[in-house]
């Protein structure tokens, strides 16, 4: 029993051994790829030397953005109002979900075109004639 534990731990020192030996030799390998800390210092030194100019998402340099200008903070009645106003004039249309304008998508009957039993029985029928019906396929499932 006292010679299991004993082989056990040398097993555990020998490979512990072989790994720091392993990550020594992976991390000397050039090939290998960079850390985050060696880009990060990589990058910074091509600002500083002016080989690359860091850019904001629409294109200015870091150090030269304009002051963000605050614009008039205005109530949410007044949107509204300047919405209507811009709709009424025709600078912007105002469209359903769908890409309609609102004055112009066709009515929605009050009533719906089929009952609930009408169309659970076209459903059975095209279940039972797949080749006569013209009830889509992926509402079979």
């Amino acid at each position: 029993m006292k010679y299991a534990n004993l082989s056990t731990l040398g097993s555990v020192i020998m490979l512990s051994v072989a790994s720091l030996a392993t990550s020594n030799a992976l991390a000397a390998d050039p090939g290998m790829p960079k850390t985050r800390a060696e880009v990060l210092q990589e990058l910074n030194e091509a600002e500083r030397n002016g080989e690359i100019k860091a850019t904001d998402l629409d294109g200015w340099p870091l150090n030269q953005h304009p002051p963000m200008t605050k614009g008039p903070n205005l109530t949410r009645e007044q949107v509204r109002k300047e919405l209507e106003d811009a709709e009424r004039s025709g600078e912007i249309q105002a469209t359903d979900l769908d890409g309609w304008p609102l004055d112009q998508h066709p009515p929605k009957s009050a009533e719906p075109s089929l009952t609930r039993e009408q169309v659970r029985k076209e459903r059975e029928d095209a279940q039972r004639n797949p080749e006569k019906s013209v009830w889509p396929k992926s509402y079979d499932n």
